[in-house]
């Protein structure tokens, strides 16, 4: 029985199906929620995404984001499937699933706790995106240039526009296909890399205003505290290109942003270049993620945290722990 067939037969009671993405929504996620939802609809269901907040404004031009609803976090309807999308375990989404709701679990992280009814995990994906594809694909659903455009989207941005080390040949491949299948690029081109908010510039001038690098060049961070971005409205500003940015410096190993997002809650974003594993680090503090990019968000000061991840980091640098 392929995937599609199975995910089929379990919402086949249900003519509704609630679709969960991460907090802080990025392109995968999102990408890859909206081509599942558009392929549900097409069967007849009426699928939604329920989100806590506006998308980032920088995925709005997506394709189907009508099918995106605001819902404040809390318990859900009762019986109603639910498919967690990009989701390493269920502290990622912000609502409570009834214990009546089947899950199906679709995601891509070595840190998944196969928390579903049924699982769909494949930690050698580069993004949730290849495997929604792979799905519907082995399933003979029709891939129409909308979702072909959602999917594009999900991997080029999980993949750093296909430069990171967790692509394949069956990425590439699979990029190929939905540029055959009508994947908008004028369109992600213009919206996702011609088109980036202020926001994102003004948070990388108050990151290299304090980023400090080690002796050894190795390690490099930035701190981000609340103050400095509520002063400028940059709580909710996308980091991703200031860490990529961070990470790409000659010699550095491993890369980390300490984003206070609210006064004692910090958000610690990871990156690592080639042979430390930042999924083992952020586990320690409660996250996860990928080997060379990960996350968690620890509660506590600032400073006090930034000294206590540096100090599980070191230790990976200099083999004083097994790479």
């Amino acid at each position: 029985m392929s995937d599609w067939t199975k995910i089929c037969s379990i919402l086949a009671e249900s003519k509704e199906a609630i679709i969960l993405v991460h907090e802080k929504a990025d392109g995968d996620c999102l990408g890859s929620a909206l081509a599942l939802a558009f392929s549900l609809h097409e069967l007849g269901m009426k699928p939604v995404i329920y989100y806590p907040e506006e998308i980032p404004l920088v995925y709005r031009f997506l394709p189907g984001t009508e099918m995106l609803k605001i819902k404040a976090p809390g318990s859900l309807p009762e019986s109603i499937p639910v498919i967690a999308v990009d989701c390493a375990d269920k502290k990622r989404v912000v609502y409570d699933i009834p214990t009546n709701s089947p899950i199906i679990n679709i995601d891509h992280h070595v840190s998944n706790d196969y928390f579903g009814t049924y699982n769909i995990v494949d930690t050698d994906a580069a993004a949730a995106g290849e495997i929604i594809y792979r799905i519907l694909k082995d399933g003979g659903v029709r891939i129409s240039p909308d979702m072909a455009t959602c999917l594009y989207v999900a991997i080029s941005t999980d993949t750093g526009s296909f430069s990171y080390s967790n692509i394949t040949s069956e990425t590439m491949k699979i990029a190929s296909e939905l540029l055959e299948l009508g994947s908008d690029m004028n369109l992600i081109r213009e919206n996702l890399y011609e088109k980036r908010p202020l926001s994102e510039l003004l948070t990388i001038k108050a990151a290299l205003a304090n980023f400090c690098i080690s002796e050894d060049g190795k390690l490099i961070n930035c701190l981000l505290d609340f103050d400095t971005l509520n002063k400028d409205e940059l709580i909710g500003a996308d980091t991703d290109g200031l860490i990529g940015l961070l990470r790409a410096t000659d010699g550095v190993e491993v890369a980390l942003i300490f984003k206070e997002i609210e006064i004692g809650n910090v958000k610690v974003s990871l990156r690592s270049k080639s042979y430390v594993d930042v999924n083992i680090i952020a586990r320690e503090f409660g996250g996860g993620g990928h080997s060379r990019a990960a996350g968690c968000t620890i509660k506590g000061n600032i400073h006090e945290i930034k000294d206590n991840v540096l100090k599980m980091v070191t230790p990976y640098l200099t083999g004083g722990i097994n790479k």
